[in-house]
């Protein structure tokens, strides 16, 4: 008998050995340090069942649970945050804060990468557990990322290795917020955060969520114009595979998630959805930025910001710099003009765009009309004309002509990467245009819009792409991009708060220009 249980047990042992998993291989972490703030996802199988989890320190703080769930957000295969939903609410150990004996149903976790196993023993992670756990995951990373280690935008960087940020709104409706530095035994309560709880989500009716959710997947079904960048994708049977799970919808929250799982299928960057203040992550592809903006101020000399979305200096030996990082704000022209009206006398200039992500293309047009010798056409369109996917209406022209009191004519090197996209893709084709322009780092995102707004209710929002761009030869841009004249091949890592590659080769190639070619930029 004795044997019989013996082997019994073996078999479960098996069993269990055979269902964990080992978090820190799954996500080797390879990051320990970060400039500039990290875009993070969490998919289907970032969800994983936890036999138990258990966080403490010292005396000072407990928290233990036996099964949850909890859902990951990553960059590549760094995990950044993670949120752990307990099965039954998990009772704090926090000696004298009012925390103390609070009970939770979802706690908020920032470590560094290299952690996880530490946090998640492999004996406690089991298989892939409830996916539909990822919405509200990412609603309570969005809402509490921002206490350290985090950018202006709201994007994380990499949190110490020693330091946990625990964040937990508790059943009683506070929010217990530590700092766990294991290296100093010390937890911090952060006492600020206590009235700032994730507020509930508005409920909807089924019949609601049915409504709305039609009235979204029809108009771009009638008007999307990139179905063509996804011939495998069956929109009809996607559809209706998503409205399958509006049986589990109890907030506007809810059905926008089921929303954003659907459209970011599209994998367009345009496309996005929000619930009141809370927006849905969409497509996220990787994106790294090849610029450093500390590198190019100490590479310049010192750079001013105007603060109207655009920087700019001068090197010792007369090369202008003007980084124009986004196409926003109105006074953006009148202060573009004037920094070049002061560059006039440079031999060279390098215009940068890398850290631009669009805005508004008329405000393209007039910094372009700066450098344009003529009136020429920089990039096409199509709407879409009928019922079928395929249905385009005629190609339209998009045009730039000169602007200004005079043109600069000196050599220009304009730098993009793959953080440019949407309207700033369309300056960058601008440019390219005039003589005297050479591009220069890497392909851009690959993404343009002219979207509308689809207000169905609920307080939902999603952008809808409308039109098909083109480049002035006729060929699509979506996912494909715009390539620079010169590629400057430079991994992440090349990017240091003292070097910037790709503002370097931008220099060297202007220095090395025949003399005659340096002529100033005002005739």
């Amino acid at each position: 008998m004795r044997n019989k249980f013996a082997s019994i047990a073996a078999v479960l042992l098996l069993a269990f050995c055979a269902e964990a998993e080992d978090l820190a291989k799954r996500y080797p972490g390879t990051l320990a340090h970060s400039n500039t703030g990290l875009a993070w996802r969490c998919d289907e199988g970032d969800v994983w069942q936890l036999a138990s989890f258990e966080l403490s320190l010292g005396s000072d703080f407990a928290v233990k649970t036996k099964s949850a769930t909890v859902a990951l957000g990553r960059n590549e295969t760094n995990v950044l945050w993670a949120v752990v939903f307990p099965d039954e609410p998990a009772k704090l150990r926090a000696t004298k804060t009012p925390a103390d004996g609070e009970s939770t149903r979802a706690i908020f976790l920032r470590f560094a990468p290299s952690e996880l196993g530490r946090l998640f023993p492999a004996k406690t992670v089991q298989k892939n557990g409830d996916a539909w756990r990822r919405a509200a995951a990412a609603r309570i990373a969005q809402r509490k990322i921002g206490h350290k280690w985090f950018t202006p935008a709201g994007l994380p960087t990499v949190v110490p290795a020693g330091v946990v940020l625990f964040d937990a709104d508790t059943e009683k409706g506070a929010r217990r917020s530590f700092e766990l530095d294991r290296g100093a035994g010390k937890a911090l309560y952060l006492a600020e955060f206590e009235s700032k709880p994730v507020p509930s989500a508005e409920p909807i009716a089924a019949d609601g969520a049915k409504r709305v959710f039609d009235e979204v997947w029809s108009a771009f079904d009638r008007e999307y114009a990139n179905f063509a960048s996804m011939p495998k994708l069956d929109w009809t049977k996607l559809g209706a595979e998503k409205r399958k799970l509006l049986a589990r919808v109890e907030t506007n929250f809810d059905l926008a998630a089921v929303l954003a799982d659907g459209l970011v299928k599209l994998e367009d960057l345009h496309v996005w959805v929000r619930a009141g203040e809370d927006w849905l992550p969409g497509w996220q592809p990787d994106r790294p930025l090849n610029a450093s903006w500390k590198a190019c101020e100490a590479t310049i000399g010192g750079v001013e910001d105007t603060e109207k979305d655009l920087a700019w200096g001068r090197t010792q030996d007369g090369i202008g710099y003007a980084n124009v990082y986004a196409l926003s704000k109105k006074e953006l022209v009148e202060a573009f003009d004037a920094a070049l009206e002061s560059l006039a006398d440079t031999t060279g200039l390098v215009l940068d765009l890398r850290f631009d992500g669009g805005g508004d293309e008329l405000l393209a047009q007039a910094l372009a009309g700066r450098f344009v010798d003529a009136e020429r056409v920089y990039s096409k369109n199509q709407y879409r004309s009928g019922p079928k996917h395929d249905d385009l209406g005629p190609v339209l022209e998009r045009k730039v002509a000169p602007r200004g009191p005079w043109r600069y004519e000196a050599p220009v090197v304009v730098l993009i990467g793959r953080r440019v996209m949407s309207s700033a893709e369309s300056f960058a084709l601008m440019l390219a245009q005039c003589p005297q322009v050479t591009t220069m780092g890497d392909r851009t995102a690959g993404s343009s819009a002219n979207p509308r707004r689809l207000e169905p209710g609920a307080g939902i929002v999603v952008n809808l792409p409308r039109w098909r761009d083109l480049d002035p030869a006729g060929n699509p841009i979506e996912h494909v991009g715009v390539a620079p004249k010169v590629k400057v091949d430079a991994p992440p890592s090349a990017f240091t708060d003292a070097k910037d590659p790709v503002l370097d080769a931008a220099l060297a190639f202007l220095r090395k220009l025949p003399a005659g070619e340096r002529k100033p930029g005002k005739p």
